[in-house]
């Protein structure tokens, strides 16, 4: 099996650097240029099952990247970037501001911290990794996943031995694409590709 995994393309919110995974904005101008790239990489792929994200620029990725050719998208909340609570929409500059106990917590203990109204990384870990057990058990030769920075990093740490503690080794741009290979119920990365 063959698994392209991709990073929807820029937000104006990526562009200030600010955390959000919860908020639902769309794709800016260069988000959308991305998308353009990618779906002329992809065109000659025959994707036997897209699964996306329940965001608005995920769809919108999707959208641009398939040119409405595949009805047959799976849309899985699994797959959405977690969740910041009261952190959303703020850099990290803010946050030491309005939240320096819970930002030390953060630095302490990243994975089980937990911001307000928020979700720790170990319980968004769990949810993608289930997500992964699943998708191995389907008989098919290509499939397409488009998702968020923080889910692509955690699905990079399962196929690392789930060794979470790698999260912070691996970046995610705007529009990269992955090749995950799944070849003798053995998982590896093929190769990891910046779109410009």
């Amino acid at each position: 099996m063959n698994i392209y995994i991709v990073r929807h393309g820029e937000t104006d919110e990526n562009k200030k650097g600010n955390f959000y995974g919860s908020t639902n904005i769309d794709l800016n101008d260069e988000g959308i240029k991305q998308g353009e790239i990618l779906s002329k990489e992809l065109k000659l792929i025959e994707f036997d099952y897209v699964f996306i994200s329940e965001s608005k620029r995920v769809k919108h990725m999707t959208d641009i990247i398939l040119k409405n050719k595949i009805s047959n998208i799976i849309t899985d909340k699994r797959l959405n970037e977690i969740d910041f609570g009261l952190f959303e929409g703020k850099n990290y500059k803010e946050l030491c501001k309005l939240f320096p106990k819970e930002c030390e917590s953060w630095n302490n203990n990243w994975k089980e911290f937990q911001p307000p109204k928020g979700e720790s990384y170990i319980h968004f870990y769990n949810r993608v990794s289930e997500f992964m057990k699943d998708i191995l058990k389907y008989s098919c030769e290509n499939v397409l996943i488009v998702t968020h920075s923080g889910v692509i990093k955690s699905i990079y740490c399962y196929i690392l031995d789930q060794n979470i503690d790698l999260f912070w080794r691996f970046s995610s741009k705007n529009g990269d694409m992955s090749i995950i290979k799944y070849e003798y119920e053995y998982l590896f990365i093929d190769s990891i590709k910046h779109i410009k």
